[in-house]
């Protein structure tokens, strides 16, 4: 009788571990078959298993080890756990275990145990009231959905319903309401259940920690007598625990969600980094350094550099609106399209012009707004122009250590059709430097709440790095000490192109 009784209790906890694993074989002390199930012929793998005063054996295939140590220790935690609640009936107790069972093997072993299930199984259990009606609807916020019961004609599982005054006191008081109904009464029109007057009603709240997930609504049949004390604790006990199991899946789909997104972002952010160019590279006389550091994952700044086919370079610093995928994809794209038209433009106002026409007359799906600053610079001889949309302005750090700052600009690309983007020239003489940055850089905050602004930058400038490489390093160096090391809000992107000295002798 007991390995009859034990055999019921966890069957459908075994036959989901059985579907899982392939098959398994439950034995008594002596080894006596109690239970089997699948290809239970290669049920090798054997655990010893404790569950309350039973002793006995469980095997599985070999392949299954993993999920039959959980198996075994769902098993002897349920055991445990029905002396929690000696102060119910029998059968309740039963009924708790019976749950807990399923919930460890849904969550455990995570096969065949879904939304679904755990609804049917409340359903099931409440059928020892002898409902006339049964409706368990899930809460978004906003209306009801049926997810599963005994129901009236006219109501399907995945009906969104209206919020009845009733179901909405039980919703956002968290607490069960037994009632008779009356022919004024509201929930059958605004729930579609046929309730007539003097029916016995139940509305019991799905609830776990801080959260309604929906209500339970049982009908009783007129002339019935109205619900006990007794039965509204019972069925707000299998509520609470249908919750819990409801809970559980909603905390391991976010869970799973955010794992996904988590690893979707390591890899856009891989892809990123291997978009951009090398941070250091070397045209004729010209240094380049640059370096991105993302407040994120996946940042909104980037930098370009490529050699012209008239055999200039050109170099920018470009920062999207937001962070995250989305501006990531924007960003490559838009790197994309400077990349392709940097060869058909004289200059790097024209390059900026056509760019901001194109993304005005949505040609990129779902772009942000975005700042840019771009030069074009002449290897030999130093000589460079530059063009900017509404980006921090340009500095060139002088041989004497001086430090002039670019004044032209325009408007951000994607804000207005047509507009033009003026240049500055000047050149480089050995020795000195273009510092195009973003503006994570220029106002970066710090202790009082100043930012570390172009004077922040003037005085990185004015260590003399010796080479391109050194100058982004001091830069850099300059905003950790002036933010103490605070993590920063915004993306952070410098580019130095400097011209080297002229080798002697």
């Amino acid at each position: 009788m007991r390995r009859f009784l034990l055999a019921r209790d966890v069957q459908p906890f075994l036959d989901v571990l059985a579907q899982a694993v392939g098959g398994a074989v439950l034995l008594d002390p002596v080894g006596e078959l109690i239970w089997q199930a699948g290809a239970h012929d290669q049920a090798t793998l054997e655990f010893p298993v404790v569950c309350g005063d039973f002793r006995g054996t469980l095997a599985i295939p070999p392949g299954g080890a993993k999920l039959g140590a959980l198996a075994v220790s769902a098993l002897e935690r349920m055991a445990t756990g029905r002396a929690t609640i000696d102060d119910l009936a029998f059968k309740t107790r039963r009924l708790w275990w019976e749950q807990n069972l399923l919930f460890y093997a849904g969550e455990l072993l995570r096969r065949g145990f879904a939304d679904r299930d755990i609804a049917r199984w409340l359903v099931d259990r409440l059928a020892v009231m002898e409902p006339q009606t049964v409706v368990i609807l899930n809460w978004d916020g906003k209306s009801l959905e049926v997810a599963e019961g005994k129901l009236p004609d006219g109501l399907r599982v995945g009906d969104r319903l209206a919020v009845s005054t009733l179901a909405a006191q039980v919703l956002d008081r968290g607490q069960a309401l037994a009632f008779a109904t009356t022919a004024e009464e509201p929930l059958e029109s605004e729930l579609r259940v046929p309730v007539q007057p003097d029916q016995p009603c139940l509305l019991v709240p799905l609830r776990s920690a801080e959260r309604v997930l929906g209500v339970v609504l049982v009908l009783r049949r007129v002339g019935d007598p109205m619900f006990t004390a007794e039965q509204l604790k019972l069925v707000q006990l299998l509520s609470d625990l249908a919750s819990v199991a409801l809970t559980n899946r909603i905390l391991v789909r976010e869970a799973e969600h955010t794992a996904r997104m988590v690893r979707e972002l390591e890899i856009a952010a891989e892809i990123q980094r291997r978009l951009f160019p090398p941070p250091v590279a070397r045209y004729g006389s010209l240094e380049v350094a640059a370096r991105c550091e993302p407040v994120t994952q996946v940042g909104g700044d980037g930098f370009l550099q490529r050699r012209l086919r008239h055999g200039g370079v050109a170099l920018g610093v470009i920062d999207l609106t937001g962070h995250g995928i989305g501006v990531s994809l924007a960003l490559s794209a838009l790197f994309a399209r400077l990349d392709a038209l940097a060869d058909a433009v004289e200059t790097p106002g024209e390059l900026l012009t056509v760019v901001n026409d194109q993304l005005t007359q949505g040609e990129f799906n779902s772009f942000t707004m975005a700042t840019a600053v771009i030069a074009f610079v002449d290897p030999d001889s130093g000589r460079f122009s530059v063009a900017t949309a509404a980006h921090p302005r340009a500095l060139v750090r002088r041989a004497d250590g001086s430090v002039e700052m670019l004044e032209k600009g325009g408007l951000p690309l994607g804000v207005k059709a047509g507009e033009e983007y003026p240049i500055e020239e000047g050149v480089l003489a050995p020795g000195e430097a273009l510092v195009l940055y973003s503006d994570g850089i220029s106002e970066s905050v710090g202790e009082g709440n100043r930012t570390f602004g172009i004077e922040g930058i003037c005085r990185a400038l004015a260590t003399g790095a010796p080479s391109a490489a050194e100058v982004v390093a001091a830069v850099s160096r300059e905003v950790s000490v002036f933010s103490k090391g605070a993590s920063h809000i915004d993306d952070r992107t410098i580019m130095v192109v400097r011209r080297a000295e002229e080798r002697r002798g």
